[in-house]
């Protein structure tokens, strides 16, 4: 099915969204490619989150939760990258927010079991971008992001629609409330 000829695409942010993932998915066919992503693409996306609150907000390899100032600085890049999200639609605004809502939690619950979270994150972050370059290695293609870097944010959303692929069609569908027979 042709991008233009998608029955739920009818406006620009739609349209965008569907060529974002197109684009995405054309450097994503290997089979185990996308199997390499399944997995470190999640890891990736909720440990930027954590270490992003973590080192913007001063708490570098502390274990202590604390709540206040040091939060203020990881909230503004996560509203910042959920606007992005919210160009797109609201229904991936509202996927988006939830994941990065539950990988906040994972941070918290963590420091309440005093792991250390930090390099615990860095270590996974460095571990998936490696399973990345290993599945283009396999996949023999190069990054989509490195055609354009608003692709990294792509990533999260084409994990679930090859998860869900019924959560694409309900992605693309407008934000319109349905009518009431």
């Amino acid at each position: 099915m042709g991008i233009l000829s998608h029955p739920h695409i009818k406006t620009a942010a739609h349209r965008r969204l569907h060529e974002a993932l197109e684009h995405y998915a054309a450097s994503h066919q290997h089979r185990e490619n996308i199997r390499m992503h399944l997995v470190c693409v999640p890891v990736i996306f909720t440990a930027s989150l954590i270490l992003l609150w973590r080192l913007l907000g001063g708490q570098g390899l502390s274990s202590e939760p604390g709540l206040g100032v040091w939060m203020l600085p990881g909230g503004v890049v996560t509203l910042a990258v959920l606007a992005v999200y919210a160009r797109f639609s609201l229904r991936v605004l509202g996927v988006m927010a939830a994941w990065a809502l539950a990988s906040l939690a994972l941070m918290f619950v963590m420091l309440g079991l005093n792991w250390p979270v930090t390099p615990m994150m860095l270590a996974a972050f460095v571990v998936a971008w490696i399973g990345q370059v290993v599945g283009h290695r396999i996949e023999g293609r190069k990054p989509a992001f490195l055609d354009d870097l608003r692709q990294l944010l792509i990533g999260p959303l084409f994990v679930l629609v090859e998860l869900f692929p019924a959560m694409r069609d309900w992605l693309l569908k407008q934000d319109e409330p349905t009518e009431r027979s």
